[in-house]
């Protein structure tokens, strides 16, 4: 029966294509990542330069969340409408 080993093969091809792709992948001279100490990896990240107003008052950067979020939220809300106005609707017979 011509065929029967078909998909063994095609099976075997995808195992040769995974190992194959798997060794290239650990070459020899490629960098290794540099390891953190736990120490470092564990402790609380530093505030960047950017950020130290909102630690100190975040006020001004919470009534700007809440006003872009009410931006997006009439945004939304004017989206839910009809994708087609009624009149073009009526012209195009629906």
């Amino acid at each position: 029966m011509p065929g029967a080993h078909g998909p063994r093969i095609v099976a075997a091809m995808k195992h040769a294509l995974i190992l194959a792709l798997t060794l290239a992948a650990c070459t020899a001279d490629g960098d290794y990542p540099r390891l953190l100490p736990t120490e470092q990896a564990l402790a609380k990240p530093a505030l960047p330069a950017h950020a130290t107003a909102a630690r100190t008052d975040p006020t001004p950067l919470e009534d700007a969340t809440a006003a872009r979020a009410a931006a997006l939220q009439a945004r939304a809300d004017a989206l839910r409408g009809p994708v087609v106005d009624p009149g073009l609707r009526g012209r195009a017979g629906g």
